[in-house]
């Protein structure tokens, strides 16, 4: 990091952060069902929806970074 940079704060709505955890929750648990149904030990559906739900979370957050800055 340079010293003329920074640190960028987020100033999204609250709202807007809510909708994309709440969108990662759901496809996390819906993760996690799909997992059962393959009967595997519980560490690997912790593992799955856990690693789905940091995936899509980010994903949003980016998609809602480069939406917010057009506007």
């Amino acid at each position: 990091m340079s010293t003329n940079s920074t640190p960028q704060a987020c100033h999204h709505p609250a709202r807007d952060i809510t909708i994309v955890a709440l969108v990662s929750g759901i496809v996390s648990l819906g993760t996690a069902v799909t997992t059962m149904a393959f009967d595997v030990s519980p560490l690997a559906i912790l593992t799955c929806s856990g690693g789905v739900f940091i995936a899509v979370l980010s994903a949003g957050m980016n998609v809602l970074n480069h939406v917010k800055r057009d506007q």
